[in-house]
């Protein structure tokens, strides 16, 4: 089981994110293709996270009503094929808001999200090491898709390369079959056990199905086995009946179907689990994540454009992706190391990483050249995705597993909004300067100040030691007897 989730998750980062940091090949080759401005793309990418944040919200709560986090990752592989194929198709840059924006973030919200959740239902001791190497498939896929995505659109153009590439999306929905509930691996012989005291109680459960007929010509109650699934067509059985009384089985389906009927009431109101607020902890992080995905997704993206701006070759292009999914490949494996021997707390780790690689960028203006290039790369491949690596293991740690779903949503929702807030904004800076340093300042900025406030996480955890000693008192008060 743990293995199967494992590398299932693998597979849904791999091709979920791996695909999206690659994203700037396309980027670079969309503003060739149509002329465009770097705005008009940004705006694309904008209109993509809030798509994002909206259907993970939906996934990750009322769609958790409807379907399985299984379900929606599969949801999640045919959405992002069609994105590449309508990308594939377009005729004017505009509709790269529909195909990238809409319908790609609506398949990156339906997996990505989903996936993280079932992982972190998979494993407890292990939490985040599993976290850390399930995360490792950024890494590959940030090794492997520059390179491929490179060959394709030198063999069969920007329109053939997005084409090829949604049908490798479609292996999603292979990683979102093999993710099955908990439930599904409970121990075999249980299941055994169980199906033998079905088959031997055969007789019992039909009989604990008896609707009495009350004869015209007899005084004595005849009982009539009722099978429950046909129990409403026993008018055309029995045609002297005058009282039919509903089963125990019955009456329980009546109850479910009431319960039914309450929650579809009350879905909207479950739409964000207002409970998790009250944490002090999950207070302090939400600002952390909305303003640190700013540069942890962002520089990634915005590294190939810079560098053509610079007169960096294509192929030298490529090679700084790969070198970004090389070191951030390394970069895990000594992750999952020094969570292993708990070299120091996951919230500092995230907060370091943070610092550094938001001082690297700070110092743009020195990059002139591929090597100097290369130096950046390096710098956010090794700490540019820890934070990807452990903030799930770190809401966990912050509000419990049992929160860990309204956290997962809430916490999508704002990195959604600062990534639709922020890629505008970096875009109309590049187009107003003439250059990406503004840009690259701008998510220097956001990344010190984001890993500067988990330092205050001390002051927050006695915070919400004292709110839950307050609230235990008060519960132990409240059924004191009067």
């Amino acid at each position: 089981m743990l293995v199967k989730g494992l590398d299932s998750n693998f597979m849904v980062v791999f091709l979920v994110i791996g695909c999206t940091s690659s994203f700037g090949l396309f980027f670079a080759e969309f503003m060739v293709e149509f002329r465009a401005p770097a705005s008009s793309i940004t705006i694309a990418l904008s209109v993509q996270t809030i798509v994002f944040s909206v259907s993970s919200l939906f996934a990750l709560n009322i769609g958790s009503s409807l379907a399985s986090n299984r379900t929606y990752i599969i949801l999640g592989g045919l959405f992002g094929c069609s994105a590449y194929l309508i990308s594939a198709v377009i005729k004017d840059i505009s509709y790269l808001i529909l195909s990238h924006g809409v319908i790609f973030g609506i398949a990156y919200g339906f997996s990505y999200g989903p996936a993280l959740v079932v992982l972190g239902r998979y494993f407890d001791k292990k939490r985040g090491i599993a976290s850390s190497l399930g995360n490792m498939g950024v890494s590959v896929g940030s090794l492997v898709f520059p390179p491929v995505i490179r060959l394709l659109l030198d063999s069969y153009g920007l329109r053939g390369a997005l084409a090829v590439i949604g049908g490798i999306l479609l292996n999603l929905c292979v990683a979102g079959a093999l993710m099955r509930p908990v439930t599904f691996y409970q121990d075999k012989t249980d299941k055994i056990d169980h199906g033998q005291k079905v088959w031997a109680t055969n007789s019992d459960v039909y009989d604990s199905n008896k609707v009495k007929i009350p004869s015209n010509d007899e005084k004595e109650n005849h009982i009539i086995k009722a099978d429950p699934i046909n129990y409403y067509n026993l008018s055309n059985v029995v045609k002297n009946s005058d009282i039919i009384q509903t089963s125990s089985t019955q009456k329980q389906k009546l109850q479910g179907l009431d319960k039914r009927i309450q929650t579809t009431k009350h879905l909207c109101k479950k739409v964000v689990h207002f409970k998790v607020l009250k944490n002090a902890l999950f207070r302090m992080w939400i600002p952390v994540c909305f303003l640190g995905i700013i540069g942890c997704v962002q520089i990634v993206i915005f590294i190939p454009p810079h560098a053509k701006d610079l007169q960096i070759s294509d192929s030298d292009i490529t090679l700084l992706v790969i070198i970004v999914g090389a070191s951030n490949f390394i970069s895990k494996i000594l992750l999952a190391y020094f969570i292993y021997i708990n070299l120091m707390p996951k919230h500092i780790l995230i907060a370091l990483s943070l610092i550094i690689t938001g001082i690297s960028c700070m110092f743009i203006s020195f990059y002139t050249n591929f090597v100097t290039m290369t130096i950046l790369s390096v710098i956010f491949g090794v700490f540019g995705s820890v934070y990807f690596g452990l903030f799930p293991a770190v809401l966990v740690d912050f509000v419990g597993l049992e929160h860990l779903s309204g956290a997962m949503a809430i916490n999508m929702l704002m990195q959604g909004l600062g990534l639709s807030i922020s890629n505008p904004i970096l875009g109309f800076l590049r187009d107003m300067t003439g250059s990406f340093h503004a840009s690259f300042y701008l998510m220097g900025t956001t990344l010190i100040i984001s890993g500067a406030i988990l330092f205050l996480e001390p002051l927050c955890r006695r915070m919400e030691i004292r709110r839950t000693a307050a609230q235990y008192l008060q519960t132990q008060i409240d059924i004191q007897p009067l």
